[in-house]
């Protein structure tokens, strides 16, 4: 059983805790008149949270921060997060993005440079890093995931339409204009008669391209 004593210190701690929201180690040792040690074990048994920027030297109650979406928190310049540890930070946001995560996004969604910090860890547990076009990417590592991010964050070019070379496009919109109504299929076939191979697709293609499909579909 504590010292009645250090109940009292305790309990006023957690009255600053609500009072000022965030402490420091130094500030805590002072209230609690103990080691280091000591103060590091009672933080566990409290469920703190240490701060994930200012070197970690923060601390706050589990029941304190008002989280956001993201699970983060920030208080006069000091960042906390839901999930602990600034990689388990990175790791979560990462795995919940819907395109992934570069540097420069992580900064902007955590207020902290980042680039340093994961610069020097060579793997994060659930998080692969790729580069691209000079820019450090992060995605989730499971594959399905890391798909659909990619395709999110690098959608297909559109797939540009082949149409005919100049000449037969003069021939295919003569042709619409002796015949006006006339449907791709049809185009096609009155020229193979002349001699003119053009496949119906292309046809349809080069109506589209110039805006004459849709003159077509009100003229039926």
């Amino acid at each position: 059983m504590r010292p009645r004593e250090t109940i009292e210190y305790e309990k006023d701690v957690i009255d600053t805790f609500k009072q000022r929201k965030i402490l420091t180690m130094p500030e805590l040792k002072a209230m609690l008149h103990c080691s280091i040690a000591t103060v590091s074990r009672r933080l566990k048994e409290w469920a703190a949270l240490s701060s994930y920027n200012k070197n970690a030297r923060y601390y706050t109650l589990a029941s304190i921060p008002e989280f956001n979406k993201k699970g983060l928190w920030k208080h006069k310049g000091v960042f906390f997060s839901k999930h602990g540890t600034l990689k388990n930070t990175v790791i979560h946001l990462v795995q919940i993005s819907s395109r992934g995560l570069s540097n420069q996004e992580l900064q902007s969604i955590l207020g902290t440079n980042t680039t340093s910090y994961l610069a020097q860890r060579k793997h994060l547990k659930g998080v692969k890093a790729e580069k691209h076009n000079r820019q450090v990417v992060y995605f989730s590592s499971e594959e399905e995931v890391c798909r659909r991010q990619k395709q999110n964050r690098f959608p297909p070019e559109p797939t540009a339409l082949k149409l005919p070379p100049d000449a037969i496009t003069i021939i295919v919109i003569v042709e619409l204009v002796k015949h006006p109504g006339s449907t791709p299929k049809q185009l096609s076939e009155m020229l193979r008669r002349e001699g003119y191979k053009i496949d119906a697709n292309m046809i349809d293609n080069l109506l589209e391209h110039h805006g004459l499909k849709k003159k077509l579909n009100m003229s039926e």
